[in-house]
């Protein structure tokens, strides 16, 4: 937790700075096992470049890279936020995560970080990987659910997604190097993946449905091309959920489809009195000189709410980490009993330990892992037809990473996009407006020195925006 002092000496111009920064795109290439050669990221949006050092880690994944990185990473999606309106800000959810990133940024760029020892600087980027986590399902519940979304929230889910699976490959990789986990960005076989993914959705099914028999999954793949082996550079936990969450779509929709099944009903099952016998579901694996391909092909169609955005849910449908929830709304309360004070810590404490996993569940999720390295994710799905899933995955490992080209500006109200490049002045006065939005109105500070920023821009402090995050 950054204290109030380091909160006080941090010059809003150096986040002012961030605000209007350029970040630095990545490739697979630059989180697989490093050469002993300058690697340059060649691109229009940057010029800054990735020198990999004569370790065997990946520069991207290094205390230097991460430190300079993730504060604009988390500055855009600050700049994101900053386009709602203003009673939107002021939702607890908005502001919580709002509050949230201002203390991470805070964190990144104390002096100190830099050059404490790796495993205390691991020790804090597994912290960040899952406040992050958590500071993503408050924004799928703040703008994804039900009550709030609007077009402008779903595109600007769109957008915060493909920031924060960014952030996530940068501190899950270097998680992963760092511990010697296993995850980082390798040579991964599809089939292997596919058959694990596959097995890892049945065996949901069967213990949240209480099914003795789950529809069988075939997977064939295709004969390799000599010239071109059956293989793709990826990271093996962002592949197999991909595919996890295609099929668990795919096996749910029987469950929830009563015609799907060729001897028995729905309301049969749930007597038990007959066992069903399903038809079977085909996943074929193929490969070309560009790419390699899964085709998932399912007897039954899938429902239209299933492929939106979603708040994070568990198998059977039902919303999850509500703790995450009720901690960034109602924080703690200690005068409730002793015993339910520990039945919500523990059910807090679950959630938390979870929300690494609920922050990617749904087919929206897996279609941003998709495509965020150069892949695509999409379905064709007909009444009476069934439905097909069609998973691309670009062989090239160079590829620069998905990120969002244009970044909202709150100023223009005649055009609520406008170009990412920002000079330092209009950044300032948008830090402004947002971080007074975002400020605690109960904050005695607050509420006794500051004023609006359309007269009082110098009034608007970090102090009084990040409150108690």
């Amino acid at each position: 937790m950054v204290q109030s002092h380091i909160m006080n000496a941090l010059p809003r111009r150096l986040i002012a700075n961030l605000w209007a920064s350029q970040e630095t795109r990545i490739s697979l290439s630059h989180l697989a096992i490093a050469s002993k050669k300058t690697t340059t990221i060649d691109t229009k949006h940057t010029s800054s470049f990735l020198q990999q050092s004569s370790s065997d880690i990946p520069v991207a994944t290094s205390a230097s890279f991460l430190c300079s990185e993730l504060p604009i990473r988390y500055t855009h999606i600050l700049r994101l936020l900053s386009s709602l309106n203003s009673d939107a800000l002021q939702t607890p959810l908005i502001r919580n995560v709002a509050q949230r990133y201002l203390t991470d940024i805070c964190s990144m760029l104390h002096p100190s970080l830099r050059h404490t020892s790796p495993r205390a600087f691991s020790q804090t980027v597994r912290r960040l990987r899952q406040r992050q986590a958590s500071s993503l399902i408050r924004l799928r519940y703040a703008l994804a659910s039900s009550s709030t979304a609007t077009s402008h929230s779903m595109m600007l889910m769109d957008h915060i997604n493909a920031i924060s699976l960014g952030i996530h490959f940068l501190l899950d990789q270097h998680v992963s190097w760092h511990k010697q986990t296993g995850n980082h960005a390798q040579v991964l076989c599809p089939v292997e993946v596919a058959h694990q993914a596959v097995n890892d959705a049945r065996k949901v099914c069967a213990d949240t449905f209480g099914e003795s028999t789950v529809p069988v999954v075939n997977i064939k793949k295709s004969q390799p091309s000599s010239h071109h082996a059956l293989e793709v550079t990826h990271v093996p936990n962002v592949l197999h959920r991909m595919l996890y969450e295609s099929t668990l779509i795919a096996l749910r929709s029987h469950y929830t489809q009563p015609n799907t099944s060729s001897s028995s009903g729905w309301f049969q099952r749930l007597l038990g009195r007959r066992q069903p016998t399903w038809t079977p579901l085909q996943l074929d694996v193929f490969g070309g000189p560009t790419s390699i391909g899964y085709r998932l092909t399912n007897p039954a169609p899938l429902q239209h709410g299933d492929l939106q955005h979603d708040i994070p849910r568990d198998p059977m449908g039902v919303p999850s980490c509500a703790s995450i929830l009720r901690t960034a709304t109602h924080g703690y309360n200690p005068s409730s009993s002793s015993r339910h004070s520990t039945a919500l810590l523990e059910e807090e404490q679950e959630d938390h330990d979870n929300a690494e996993w609920s922050m990617w569940s749904g087919w929206r999720m897996a279609k941003t892992m998709a495509s965020h390295f150069g892949g695509n994710l999409d379905v064709v799905s007909a009444e009476g037809l069934g439905s097909t899933m069609y998973l691309a995955l670009d062989r090239d490992h160079h590829l620069l990473e998905r990120y969002p080209s244009v970044l909202p500006n709150r100023l223009s109200s005649h055009q609520r996009y406008a170009s990412s490049h920002l000079s330092l002045q209009h950044a300032t006065s948008q830090l402004d407006a947002f971080l007074y939005a975002v400020a605690d109105p109960n904050n005695s500070i607050y509420t006794t020195t500051y004023t609006s920023p359309a007269t009082h821009h110098h009034a608007v402090s970090l102090t009084a925006a990040v409150g108690h995050a």
